[in-house]
């Protein structure tokens, strides 16, 4: 095969030396003319000869050298400032540069895909020498010029924001909604900022964001005839919210069937929160101390924000955060932290274990023994572990044992707060007969609960089948429900109430930045934290 193929015209291989670790290929230009680079005067008159050594693409993983015998010129234009000009190989050889074009696509693709000092490591395995520096020299000359991103006519964009530092320094994405590709990332996620930006892309005719009034108010300021569209995720992710805190505070622990109970409760209607009577503490005798003192707190929280009726003057009272004193006075009954019980080792050999214990044996002859089976714990746990189960054997603790499951039978777990959300969120559709009966016995229980339902099952629908007539008669109707939760969601929805009417209208989303956001969290990883956020835009825009 002719290796001329791969090598312009007027470059001719002289000659191939296949080394131990490179391949050397010498070439010699036979251009009989050339064009002087800064008047553009074509020239015939040649100056003299000189060797460039360029890299190209490897050979059957061996790095590749050129030595090309390239020509100097003279101008033959009396008017310009350059009497001698080397020759081009446009397309193969731009000047000044020891890679070819396309030895330098490959080291380009590769740096927006890794960091650089990751790349140079791994190029040093094939046989190439390039340092992290110049690796990041040759990104950075890549947005020189930016004309793919200046020169486009942007329509419809899609912003949302990502940190730097989480909870500290904050940028912004924008992304093309047509081509689903970032355009530019700010390094600030102020209104000045994005409004700048918009001020340089007059174009701009809609755009996709989050609930956050940090963008809107720089596309009223720029050109409130913008169509602006809420992220549909966003405001339906603040409903499933409404129905997480509304059931967290109903059941904390869980939607259980407990006997008749000597506490008192009642409703103020004023401010939608039921409060049990001072002297129920007493009645809470399984609570430990810490845990009756806490529920004390809680009542005096609860107390104290009956009589000033604010959050904000409830925590300066007490010296209290205003997040501490939200979550308490939402609370019917004392809270029980569950914890999580941890991954136990035993669990492969516990059978086994109990009937060693029944017939008697010791712990260090247990231990032994499962050592021989792949047990990888130590000698006291085991011994731990025996000691539990020889106190909890029936022959012992009969009567013990007897004693707890009363108390356990005593309430009956009908599901947990997590369940109970996704019976209320899901479609009737989704659920099984169970659930749906279920969900019949606690809307008999609780009557706003099911009012809850229905509100959260039209609002899907309407958002589903993009019925913008019906938002506004949905918003009125439950802008006053009794759940307080509910009431505050739909006066937020109506503030930005047009937005969100666009989101069912137009078919396009805040998903684009989302993934972007996604992806800047990897580059940035990739890039340890460390380089400038000129690389990270680069890197962002370009890979």
């Amino acid at each position: 095969m002719n290796l001329n193929v791969f090598f312009p015209e007027n470059l001719m291989i002289q000659s191939i030396e296949n080394n131990e670790h490179i391949i050397l290929i010498c070439l010699k230009s036979e251009s009989k003319f050339n064009h002087c680079p800064l008047c553009g005067m074509k020239s015939h008159q040649v100056h003299s000869t000189y060797l460039r050594k360029p890299l190209d693409a490897s050979i059957l993983n061996k790095p590749v050298q050129l030595r090309i015998q390239a020509k100097k010129f003279f101008c033959l234009n009396p008017n310009c400032k350059r009497q001698i000009f080397t020759e081009r190989f446009t397309g193969f050889l731009n000047a000044y540069r020891r890679l070819t074009i396309r030895l330098e696509e490959v080291f380009l693709q590769l740096s927006l895909s890794m960091s650089a000092e990751a790349l140079s490591r791994f190029l040093f395995k094939l046989g190439y020498k390039r340092s992290g520096d110049a690796l990041l020299d040759l990104l950075r000359r890549i947005d020189s010029t930016e004309k793919d991103i200046k020169n486009q006519s942007l329509t419809h964009i899609g912003v949302d924001d990502f940190s730097f530092r989480r909870g500290v320094d904050f940028g912004t994405v924008i992304c093309d909604l047509e081509t689903h590709r970032p355009v530019e990332i700010l390094a600030s996620r102020s209104t000045q900022a994005f409004k700048e930006w918009l001020e340089k892309h007059p174009s701009v005719e809609l755009v996709t964001r989050d609930r956050a009034t940090t963008y809107t108010k720089a596309i009223h300021l720029t050109n409130p005839n913008i169509i602006q569209v809420a992220d549909k995720w966003h405001f339906l992710k603040n409903l499933l919210t409404v129905v997480k805190e509304t059931i967290s505070s109903r059941f904390p622990k869980g939607w259980f069937i407990m006997p008749e109970s000597s506490i008192t409760k009642k409703t103020d209607p004023a401010t939608d929160i039921t409060i049990t009577n001072v002297n129920s503490i007493s009645s809470h005798e399984s609570l430990s101390e810490k845990e009756q003192a806490k529920w004390a707190l809680i009542l005096e929280i609860q107390k104290v924000y009956q009589q000033v009726g604010s959050i904000r003057q409830t925590a300066r009272q007490l010296k209290l955060s205003r997040t501490t004193v939200a979550k308490y006075i939402q609370l019917s009954e004392p809270p029980k932290q569950i914890r999580k019980p941890r991954v136990n080792q035993f669990v492969p050999y516990l059978n086994q274990i109990t009937q060693w214990c029944q017939e008697g044996k010791t712990a260090r002859w247990i231990h032994e023994q499962l050592i021989h089976q792949g047990f990888k714990g130590g000698a006291s746990s085991t011994r731990r572990k025996v000691q539990e189960i020889k106190a909890n054997l029936p022959v012992k603790t009969s009567e013990k044992a007897t004693e707890k499951i009363s108390k356990k039978s005593s309430k009956l777990l009908k599901a947990t707060k997590f369940q109970l959300t996704s019976f209320i969120w899901r479609k009737p559709t989704s659920l099984t007969q169970p659930e749906l009966n279920l969900l019949n016995e606690l809307f008999q229980a609780h009557a706003d609960l099911s009012e809850l339902y229905t509100a959260i099952q039209v609002f899907r629908d309407l958002v589903t089948m993009g019925q913008v007539f019906k938002l506004s008669q949905w918003l009125e109707r439950y802008a006053t429900h009794e759940i307080k939760l509910l009431r505050e969601f739909c006066l937020r929805m109506k503030r930005d109430e047009q937005s969100i009417s666009n989101a069912l209208v137009y078919p396009y989303t805040n998903a684009i930045c989302e993934g972007n956001v996604n992806r800047i969290k990897m580059i940035k990883r990739q890039m340890y934290g460390r380089a400038s956020f000129e690389l990270l835009r680069i890197k962002v825009l370009y890979s």
